[in-house]
């Protein structure tokens, strides 16, 4: 979210086009980010608003809850397949463990509008419909998405980084999806002089691709947790199972990415790219699926390495 109005200032700020007066021609434009991921407890849609002041700085707008935030909006989602509708809740995120990131934007209150799944039941091959109301006088603001079925992939029983050989797996599109993320996780356990320790790793080994297959080199591994763990001989470690996650994102999800990083390289014009898919204002209405799998177990291999490895051995694992 924080890129998406970030740009927005940015184009006011950088605009080199001497015949059009950004502040002059200026209406106000809401700014909507919402991804909605059924089999994630919580949906949460950000919607915020920009504007430009002749006589304050876009730097002081930005830090003014006041000036990022609408008072009296109606922000809801329908069902088009089954009509169900639901107005969302207003709410803090810090207060659910959101906090916003520090930046050029006021970082406190963070609002956000939320329903809880359960309330909001999807299905596969829904059309859901945002709709904002109050923002404009003689009409809502509208965007839609679907909810689309996952890809099919198959679990490794192990997982097996072996150095030297590549780590594979694949899976096959469903329906719509069209961009990919994927991300390791491992638990450790460590021992700090008889003090215990559970921690997480979350390791992505892909970001926002269309591949639909991974290939990991099995070195990688090592050198991972070599640079995100502690050497200390004081520190004995333990690793537990890991697991595996594939993010999936729609074709809306896809498109406000590829034209986020289209035009941006060294030999293109230096014209920001926008991508939006509301009736009004700028920003994504999306949907995503994140399917997990946990409990995989390591190869008996894979962990003598890790023991052994000149990369981790000093890591102490055993």
């Amino acid at each position: 979210m924080r890129y998406i109005v970030g740009l927005l200032v940015v184009l006011f700020l950088a605009s080199c086009d001497n015949e059009l007066d950004l502040v002059k021609d200026f209406k106000e434009v809401p700014v909507v980010y919402g991804l909605l991921d059924r089999t994630a407890e919580t949906q949460y849609i950000r919607v915020e608003r920009a504007f430009a002041d002749r006589e304050i700085s876009p730097n002081d707008i930005a830090q003014n809850p006041d000036s990022l935030y609408y008072d009296d909006i109606t922000v809801r989602l329908i069902n088009k397949r089954t009509n169900g509708e639901f107005i969302l809740e207003r709410i803090d995120g810090a207060d659910e463990g959101l906090p916003r990131d520090e930046g050029l934007f006021a970082t406190s209150p963070n609002f956000l509008y939320k329903v809880n799944t359960v309330d909001f039941p999807m299905s596969e091959g829904d059309s859901i419909q945002l709709r904002i109301s109050n923002v404009f006088e003689d009409r809502d603001v509208r965007a839609t998405t679907n909810i689309f079925k996952p890809p099919f992939f198959v679990s490794p029983n192990t997982l097996n980084f072996e150095r030297g050989r590549q780590f594979r797996l694949s899976w096959n599109p469903s329906d719509d999806p069209t961009v990919y993320s994927a991300a390791f996780t491992f638990d450790i356990t460590e021992n700090r002089n008889g003090e215990i320790k559970d921690t997480t790793l979350r390791w992505v080994v892909l970001n926002n691709s269309e591949r639909t297959q991974l290939e990991v080199e099995g070195e990688s591994f090592y050198s991972f947790l070599a640079s995100s763990l502690e050497e200390n001989s004081n520190i004995t470690r333990t690793m537990g199972n890991g697991g595996f996650e594939l993010i999936t994102g729609n074709s809306d999800v896809a498109d406000y990415i590829r034209v986020g990083q289209a035009n941006l390289g060294i030999t293109s014009s230096g014209e920001i790219p926008i991508f939006t898919n509301m009736s009004e204002g700028l920003g994504i209405f999306g949907s995503n699926v994140t399917d997990r799998r946990s409990g995989l177990p390591f190869r008996d291999s894979t962990i003598d390495s890790l023991i052994n490895s000149p990369i981790t051995r000093n890591l102490n694992f055993q």
